[in-house]
């Protein structure tokens, strides 16, 4: 399995970025959510903010669930940080391990789930003032604390590689081992709600990925903004 891919600029955001790479390991053992999205759910802000590394961050996105099951919607990221690009795949590509004076990306969302005032949003990389991160996966949490006088609103985000699979198990006895493409759904025959999970799962991180209790906000000291969850 490919290793995630993160962007490291101080010890406050590689904490930040640890923290999604554990969810993604503790995500393993659990099983994934299967609340599907609802049409007519959506968030949507525009919020700049300080991290203890004392560098101005802004996102602005929106996201909304349509009629038909899709979801649509931009985000925009930026950071005025100095950003280290890493080679975690150990692939040698030099291009890997560039440090930038800050940088920025767009992404297209195709994901977004819902829980009372948090939300989480994924998407595909479409644009970056660093090359190597187009194409790669993103998700962003967010938690809407209403006019933010008594509980600012809170964030977190992750980028992940893309899983790339090479090789499909098979049974070498068999000249044709139809088991190695099957698919099949695990659920509780005692529950008529359990929508049941579909084995083998596939890998691709979505806004289903992780469980919201999982995510860990940043530690955000100065904020400005507003961030709008519709569940």
């Amino acid at each position: 399995m490919s290793k995630t891919r993160f962007i490291n600029s101080s010890s406050i955001k590689i904490k930040t970025f640890a923290s999604v790479l554990a969810l993604f390991l503790l995500s393993l053992a659990a099983a994934p959510l299967t609340s599907a999205q609802t049409a007519g759910q959506s968030a949507a802000g525009k919020y700049q903010f300080m991290l203890p590394d004392g560098y101005t961050k802004y996102v602005e996105f929106d996201a909304k669930n349509q009629d038909d099951g899709t979801t649509t919607g931009q985000v925009f990221f930026s950071d005025e940080a100095p950003l280290t690009d890493q080679d975690v795949d150990g692939t040698g590509d030099r291009t890997l391990d560039e440090t930038y004076k800050g940088a920025y990306f767009k992404a297209t969302l195709d994901g977004l789930t819902v829980n009372k005032n948090q939300s989480v949003m994924s998407g595909t990389i479409t644009d970056s003032s660093i090359p190597g991160l187009v194409g790669q996966r993103v998700l962003l949490t967010v938690e809407d604390n209403g006019d933010n006088s008594k509980v600012p609103d809170k964030l977190t985000w992750g980028i992940y590689r893309p899983v790339e699979k090479g090789w499909t198990p098979t049974d070498a006895e068999r000249e044709k081992d139809e088991g190695a493409g099957m698919k099949w759904t695990a659920s509780d025959a005692e529950r008529k709600d359990d929508l049941g999970v579909v084995y083998p799962m596939d890998p691709t991180i979505t806004s289903q990925s992780f469980e919201f209790s999982a995510y860990d906000f940043a530690d955000v000291e100065r904020g400005a903004g507003d961030i709008q969850v519709n569940p």
